[in-house]
């Protein structure tokens, strides 16, 4: 494919073909949220927390596995887009600096934190893929994530990943949907 000669919206659209708009990654995210639920309901709320930051390091290979089990080649695309989309994906490793210092000095806001910045790295997705679902899960995953992490911090560590494993389930489904439109 000659992708000098193609136009940036050619080169969305065939992005969005190839890689189904990433949906491995929301199944990755939703074992993480659900993983993350169970633990809280076997350990201590600061073992979960430091589960919480560790476990975030599984969500990548897990997406490569699952892409690789559903035929989605994420990592050998030579779409000049496909590097955008690993820039941005990979804006996550300068959180963790964040989660660290949130956990040592007070794990009890990890809820939150993962949930808000996770969420916030997912929106010029909305622009790469043309896709109104990216921007349900920014929006959706930052106010659930305030409420339960934040409002209701007492109960952060069982409705913050309820939520987000709604929100991520919902958005792989709506992925799913607007990456048939690009494959008639």
């Amino acid at each position: 494919m000659n992708y000098e000669k193609m136009t940036l919206s050619e080169l969305m659209d065939e992005l969005i073909v190839s890689t189904k708009k990433a949906y491995p990654f929301f199944i990755a995210g939703a074992f993480y949220w659900i993983a993350v639920l169970i633990v809280g309901q076997l350990f201590s709320e600061k073992i979960t927390a430091l589960i919480y930051i560790i476990a975030m390091g599984s969500i990548f290979p897990l997406a490569m596995l699952f892409g690789k089990l559903l035929n989605i080649e994420f990592m050998t695309s030579k779409n000049p887009l496909a590097t955008l989309t690993g820039i941005v994906g990979g804006m996550q490793a300068f959180f963790i600096p964040i989660w660290i210092v949130t956990y040592m000095e007070s794990y009890e806001y990890v809820p939150f934190m993962v949930g808000i910045l996770a969420a916030t790295h997912f929106l010029p997705f909305t622009w790469i893929y043309k896709s109104k679902a990216y921007l349900f899960l920014t929006i959706s995953s930052v106010i659930t994530s305030f409420v339960f992490g934040y409002i209701f911090i007492g109960q952060a560590f069982l409705f913050v990943p309820i939520s987000q494993a709604l929100i991520h389930i919902t958005t792989c489904v709506w992925l799913i949907s607007e990456s048939k439109q690009y494959n008639k």
